[in-house]
């Protein structure tokens, strides 16, 4: 389309829902033109729905215009999965932020997209409740962006991703149809609202969402254990799950990662610590208690150089703290990082961890590793500088490499980052030409012009 008709429809979408809601000022195409792979594609215009009605009417105008449309929570994910690769209108849902209701009985919450998961949290947990997804990004990250992605976090490990908690969302469709209200309305589960969880905003704009929730446990135990190498520290997550337990969270951090985080939150590790493990155990009392017992034997098993058990909830929130930190420490190591967040069987982890280490010294980059150990997902982090094209080259390599190790192992190359952009030429290596053709399908049935968050997750047939 021209210049020109796209911003008659832009200015088409200011008059239906008010211009103070669509922005085309530099700045703020500046600001929502990436997200957290520092990747940047400058949209036409951000809009800034407050209703579902506000959204229908922007689908509506885009798809006459056959203009593209791309959803938009936080902006914390790393795979590329808001960039407006094509331009187009971005639809940011940070002002349909309202937690509409929480029923304690019934232990659900009905939410709009907008609403960051820490807030409701914090919410549910005036009730005694809790929304057991909690991704490290959880102060800033949005619900509608974790239900797109099917995002997990620590606790992923008891508890399960974010699809497990999906009762039904609503969604706009590419051309401002409307799916999911019945279940909302307390209706039965419907197969178009379910294909949202996971569909990273190529299927529909997310507007609502039926969550359940769950008992907030009443008692913790948490544990730091220290290790000479990542592969004694990978080992002794394999001895805990060895002994039948299942704790709340299992994190493993390397050394290069504790060294980051050192910078932010005061942690001490004892000379020659290459790895460390975070286990909390979780239930009454004597459940926490109980498990942790056995965690800790396991942990003894693996000869730990030391392990430090949180004697007090402060100095449990302080472990957490130090854990939550790293993300944003890990920008003190160089400009830029590629995170990508691999996973494999558990037994499989200490030959994961041992490929991850081979591939840093030979590509000679630096890569501090840490994330969901329990469930055998790793973030792997290459640390770069996108100015130095050698670096960019010896990265991209070390990523391919790094797929092929995990999918050699029996794993997969997204844990719950989602495919996005970034590793969208390698989802046909994981899941065959066949499938990826099925989900091509499932797409033009939802989007036939393919212009619903286009670029993203399925390359063009």
């Amino acid at each position: 389309m021209t210049r020109t008709s796209a911003r008659s429809a832009v200015t088409e979408i200011q008059r239906r829902i008010g211009s103070s809601k669509v922005l085309t000022s530099p700045e703020i195409l500046t600001c929502y033109a990436f997200d957290a792979t520092n990747l940047r594609y400058l949209p036409l215009a951000v809009a800034f729905p407050e209703s579902v009605e506000d959204v229908k009417a922007i689908a509506a105008v885009c798809a006459d215009a056959g203009l593209p449309l791309v959803p938009r929570g936080a902006g914390t994910g790393f795979a590329g999965g808001t960039l407006p690769l094509q331009g187009g209108v971005v639809v940011s849902t940070e002002r349909l932020s309202r937690i509409v209701s929480v029923d304690r009985e019934q232990r659900r919450a009905v939410v709009q997209p907008g609403v960051v998961n820490a807030a409701l949290q914090s919410e549910v947990g005036k009730v005694g409740l809790m929304f057991p997804p909690d991704p490290s990004s959880l102060e800033v990250c949005t619900l509608g962006g974790n239900i797109a992605q099917d995002a997990g976090g620590p606790r992923a490990l008891k508890y399960g991703v974010t699809r497990d908690y999906v009762v039904g969302v609503e969604a706009v469709l590419y051309g401002g149809g409307v799916v999911g209200r019945e279940v909302l309305a307390g209706g039965a589960w419907r197969p178009a609202s379910s294909l949202m969880v996971g569909s990273e905003g190529t299927l529909g704009i997310i507007t609502q969402a039926c969550l359940r929730l769950a008992p907030r446990p009443a008692a913790f135990a948490t544990a730091l254990a220290f290790f000479r190498t990542a592969r004694d520290a990978a080992t002794a997550v394999t001895r805990i799950f060895e002994r039948g337990v299942l704790p709340a969270a299992v994190e493993l951090m390397d050394a290069e990662t504790l060294a980051c985080i050192a910078g932010f939150v005061k942690v001490a590790s004892p000379q020659g610590t290459g790895c460390s493990v975070l286990v909390e155990t979780d239930g009454d009392e004597d459940e926490a208690r109980e498990t942790m017992a056995s965690v800790g034997e396991a942990l003894a098993g693996a000869g730990p150089l030391e392990v430090r058990t949180a004697g007090s909830e402060r100095e449990r929130q302080d472990l957490w703290r130090m854990r939550r930190a790293i993300s944003p420490s890990l920008a003190r190591m160089a400009p830029w990082k590629i995170n990508e967040d691999v996973c494999v069987p558990r037994s499989k982890l200490p030959l994961l961890v041992d490929a991850v280490v081979e591939l840093g010294a030979r590509y000679d980059l630096k890569v501090p590793t840490f994330g969901h150990a329990g469930d055998g997902n790793l973030h792997v982090n290459v640390m770069l500088d996108r100015r130095d094209r050698d670096q960019v080259r010896r990265s991209e390599a070390l990523v391919e490499a790094l797929f092929r190790a995990t999918l050699d192992l029996g794993g997969t190359i997204s844990g719950e980052h989602g495919i996005g952009y970034t590793k969208m030429r390698y989802l046909p290596d994981q899941l065959g030409d066949e499938l990826v053709a099925i989900q091509r399908r499932v797409k033009r049935a939802f989007d036939p012009a393919g212009l619903l968050n286009p670029g993203k997750v399925l390359s063009e047939a």
